[in-house]
């Protein structure tokens, strides 16, 4: 009877061993989760994924939330809608679940997207004159933009001055009306409008070099322009040229901040791009609660200069963080 106790006791410590070893094997093998990971193409436009920081961060805190990926994809060329197209292309191929793109064309890309009538949500970085009602836009009021730049130059300067204007990438829709709001604003006001429209596609190269041409051939006092890339290249043009001239902008690009303080760029009309990002990632992602939390939300956008640039409302605009 002894003997058969003692193996009933060893029996049952074996038994809660091999339970024990179980446990522990159990809780060490990776499980996947529950929740379905989802993947989310971000598709803009130009090779310098530094400038779409911003918009890239406000996703991002979206998706890190939501249990997705958030994948951004830069084309070569800053105006080619064909290239884009296939980028699109490949990603609906490989699966992805949701677009949030910045048409480097408005009219082309929508176009194209209506055409193949995708199954995933489609978020647009941009305005989008044509759009339909089922369309989800993400973009500031671009027209009221440019018109606000336009008043602050009335305001800021005389009545007999000259204002160039460079238009550039004006198949966005979002440009085109910023300058079509600021031309508005400044109709009858200034004492001279010169139209720097040569501006073909090509490269920053290109654009920097037709720039520096009108610069010397024409005397200007003032000099607007309504995009990352036009702003850029304009301050590389005076740069170049050992010249100044006040400058009335629309961007983002951390070229035209730094040149904001140093005095180069007299207003900066600075979209919230942050906000853009975290609010493009919410519809593509939660479409639904998207549109019942955020329908009439409006992307802020702010007139800085170098005086209130370190403002507290402007420093959080300018300089976006993510803990």
């Amino acid at each position: 009877m002894k003997k058969m106790s003692e193996n009933k006791s060893l029996t049952a410590v074996v038994a809660l061993i091999a339970v024990f070893v179980m446990i522990t094997l159990y809780a060490s093998v990776p499980r996947r989760s529950d929740k379905e990971v989802k993947h989310v193409s971000m598709i803009v436009y130009g090779d310098d994924a530094d400038r779409w920081a911003n918009m890239r961060e406000g996703a991002y805190l979206v998706c890190s939330e939501k249990n997705a990926k958030l994948n951004l994809l830069t084309t070569l060329a800053e105006d080619d809608p064909d290239e884009q197209m296939e980028i699109i292309e490949r990603e609906v191929a490989d699966g992805t679940d949701a677009l949030i793109i910045a048409p480097s064309a408005s009219r082309e890309i929508k176009e194209y997207i209506d055409s193949v009538k995708l199954k995933i949500p489609v978020v647009y970085l941009e305005t989008l004159e044509n759009a339909s009602p089922v369309d989800i836009s993400i973009a500031v009021d671009d027209y009221m933009m440019g018109h606000e730049l336009g008043e602050s130059l009335v305001l800021e300067e005389s009545e007999i001055v000259t204002v160039a204007v460079l238009s550039g990438n004006t198949d966005r829709d979002s440009v085109r009306l910023r300058e079509e709001g600021f031309r508005d604003a400044i109709d009858g006001q200034v004492g001279k409008i010169i139209d720097w429209s040569g501006i073909s596609t090509g490269t920053a190269r290109d654009i920097k070099t037709y720039i520096q041409k009108e610069i010397v051939s024409e005397a200007t006092d003032v000099i607007v322009s309504f995009d990352n890339q036009t702003t850029d290249a304009l301050l590389d043009a005076l740069s170049n040229l050992n010249q100044t001239c006040k400058i009335y902008a629309v961007s983002t690009s951390d070229h035209a901040v730094y040149d904001l303080y140093n005095g180069e760029i007299r207003i900066l009309e600075f979209p919230d791009e942050f906000s853009m990002g975290y609010l493009a990632a919410m519809y593509a992602l939660d479409p639904d609660y998207a549109k019942g939390r955020y329908s009439h939300n409006r992307i802020e956008y702010r007139s800085v200069r170098k005086e209130n640039m370190y403002s507290e409302e402007n420093q959080t605009l300018l300089f976006p963080s993510v803990d």
